[in-house]
């Protein structure tokens, strides 16, 4: 019976434990439908206010974090999708602050709050 288990075990579980989490490709281009839909599935974790945070928009999108638990999730929506009223500079360096302001997806993502980086 445990070499049954252990079998089980190593057939199962173990390449799922191999596999890094680097290399699977994450989905980081939504619609505004998906992003509602997204929200809307995760709004019951309830150290998750269900906002996003803005981080700025390039030529093409408008670029969006969120974190719920350990799950850190990029969201990047097409700028002819979603209109911005307070659009700012999408800087990729990692000296400038993690996002611009906190939006809500499920009010057609007005602006709720400034962001302010702990220090």
């Amino acid at each position: 019976m445990k070499t049954l288990f252990f079998l089980i075990f190593v057939l199962f579980f173990t390449p799922q434990f191999m596999r890094a989490q680097s290399i699977t490709k994450r989905k980081t281009d939504y619609t505004v439908n998906e992003v509602k839909q997204w929200v809307d599935t995760n709004k019951n974790f309830s150290t998750w206010k269900g906002w996003l945070l803005y981080q700025g928009s390039d030529t093409s999108v408008h670029h969006f974090i969120s974190r719920i638990m350990d799950e850190w999730i990029w969201f990047n929506i097409r700028r002819s999708e979603l209109k911005i009223a307070d659009e700012r500079p999408y800087k990729q360096t990692s000296s400038t602050p993690l996002g611009y302001y906190y939006v809500d997806a499920t009010k057609n993502f007005v602006k709720i709050k400034d962001y302010q980086q702990k220090n």
